[in-house]
């Protein structure tokens, strides 16, 4: 077996392994909603279970998600739809999907970028790699809060207490039950970003993530 080809049979593998919990619970809660008194499943005990399959699914989807599109570009058949797009505008969105989808709060990160910093890529996709990328920072320790920098043509991304690992290894080497769904993100994340001819690396405590310029 290739190295590409083992790389996805442990992702899928893993992938597969993560979805269990999630879609018992899912599976779970429905069937009991289902066997609620029609009156009851617009009380608080059916609101808590719809949560709970919400969430559970939304880690399912992400999990497949994320697989799916790592899939498509490792066999390079991901188009790369490039635009010249500003730096603050992509950190922007990855701020607002933090925030919006996985519920990290953003507000006080110290956020300085340069006005005239920008780069050539596939928007939709570099704004769901920083996202990664900056979930991951901020979900490594106690404190979320973050620092994200663009210098000398780079984002450098600091936490206050960082993840350990900065750099994590690949998902098929680490333990299962990630609550989130994210075992996937940063080797999507790194994928993307080398796609654009970048690349992530560990510096002064943080990461440095390079692309080139527009």
């Amino acid at each position: 077996m290739s190295a590409s080809g083992g790389r996805r049979a442990k992702h899928l593998a893993f992938v597969a392994h993560e979805i269990k919990n999630p879609l018992a619970t899912a599976l779970w809660s429905c069937d009991l909603l289902k066997r609620m008194e029609a009156a009851d499943r617009s009380g608080e005990r059916a609101t808590k279970m719809i949560d709970v399959s919400l969430r559970a699914l939304r880690r399912m989807r992400r999990l497949v998600d994320d697989f799916f599109t790592l899939e498509r570009l490792q066999e390079n058949a991901y188009d790369l739809a490039r635009e010249k797009l500003p730096v603050r505008q992509l950190v922007q969105g990855a701020l607002e999907a933090l925030a919006e989808k996985d519920g990290i709060a953003t507000d006080g990160w110290a956020i300085e970028l340069a006005d005239d910093a920008a780069v050539s890529c596939d928007g939709d996709l570099l704004r769901r790699a920083l996202r990664a990328l900056l979930e991951h920072m901020a979900r490594g320790g106690d404190d979320p809060q973050l620092s994200i920098q663009s210098r000398d043509g780079a984002l450098h991304i600091q936490a206050r207490t960082p993840p350990t690992p900065l750099i994590p290894p690949e998902p098929d080497e680490r333990r299962s039950g990630e609550p989130f769904g994210t075992v996937l993100g940063f080797s999507l994340a790194a994928r993307v970003i080398e796609g654009h001819g970048g690349k992530i690396e560990e510096r002064d405590g943080g990461l440095l993530v390079t692309l080139p310029p527009a």
